[in-house]
């Protein structure tokens, strides 16, 4: 019987060992894992993020594009150029990246950060944030023919980016954020984007798989973020238009832009032309009020609110004063 035990408790112990020894051996070897700390990370023009690695040692770094961002042996990469770049970290095992984006620490040539950011509130209320100003909607989604009958593509976004302007969006998230963007699209929109969507409009309903595949891209922290980088693109692109017509003063220039966003260049430059005094913001939304009121134009009636709502907030927040750059 004594001998019967004493086996009984050799087995045991033999089997509590193993399992020991088991337990240590996938530790060990989860621990020896290598990872970054960052697989895709933005940082600003001329700032620095130190990349870590932990699971193996680094045997080198390097940069896919060392003229838009640099690494040196400690894993330390400055940004060098507006871009996007890849940083290499090479482990005895494997070789890891880290997808970085080098943004400018001001984005516009025409106006101030502040400037910026009241535009920024001012056109997020209004397309999506219930004109509550501050307010916008990063995960809105509005199929195509829901605002007017020539909207034949679909619109997404907390500041509304339409048809081809809304892949140019995607493919942005696409290209800065792959690992977020592969993630999300769970309907194939990665082949969609390689059609060009003002030609071949983007009619997908909302509610649908592919619908709401771009929501959750969009509306990730990453696509909040390049949502409101691609909106700046926009709207320094629009204050460029507003000064090739002679407007120079900060409050109607902000006016103008926001017109253009929602009707398009030849919409603005009527309203600007029409004007009697362009750099006056009660001068251009005057000059609004006289598009046909029962039109589709951007002055008809059912848009008025709006308009409205931007010349009052865009007077409250910037200088009577203030010059485009």
């Amino acid at each position: 019987m004594k001998k019967r035990r004493s086996r009984i408790r050799l087995i045991c112990m033999t089997a509590m060992i193993l399992v020991m020894m088991f337990a240590m051996s996938v530790h060990v070897s989860a621990a020896a894992t290598p990872k970054l700390n960052y697989y895709q990370k933005s940082i600003y023009l001329g700032k620095t993020l130190q990349l870590e690695a932990t699971g193996g040692t680094v045997q080198s770094w390097t940069s896919s594009d060392s003229s838009i961002v640099s690494v040196n042996s400690h894993g330390v990469v400055t940004g060098h150029k507006i871009g996007t770049a890849k940083i290499y970290a090479k482990f005895s095992t494997k070789t890891l990246n880290c997808t970085v984006n080098v943004r400018p620490v001001n984005k516009s040539k025409y106006i101030s950060n502040s400037q910026m950011k009241v535009m920024l509130n001012v056109l997020g209320a209004v397309e999506t944030g219930g004109q509550v100003y501050g307010q916008r909607d990063y995960a809105d989604f509005t199929s195509p023919y829901t605002n007017s009958g020539a909207e034949y593509s679909c619109t997404a976004g907390a500041y509304q980016e339409y048809g081809e302007n809304l892949r140019q969006l995607l493919l942005k998230i696409q290209k800065e954020y792959p690992l977020t963007f592969k993630k999300y699209d769970t309907a194939g929109i990665a082949a969609d984007l390689q059609k060009n969507w003002y030609y071949n409009p983007y009619t997908v309903r909302k509610g649908s798989a592919k619908a709401n595949a771009i929501v959750k891209i969009i509306s990730s922290p990453s696509g909040k973020l390049v949502q409101d980088y691609r909106a700046m693109e926009l709207i320094d692109e629009y204050l460029g238009h507003a000064k090739g017509l002679g407007i120079t003063n900060v409050r109607a220039a902000l006016f103008a832009a926001e017109c253009e966003h929602q009707g398009g260049y030849s919409a603005m430059k009527r309203i600007v032309q029409r004007a009697s005094n362009k750099n006056s913001i009660s001068s251009l939304y005057t000059s609004l009020t006289k598009d046909d009121p029962n039109s589709n134009q951007i002055g008809a009636l059912k848009y008025r609110t709006r308009h409205r709502l931007c010349r009052d907030w865009i007077a409250e927040h910037i200088s009577k004063t203030a010059k485009l750059k």
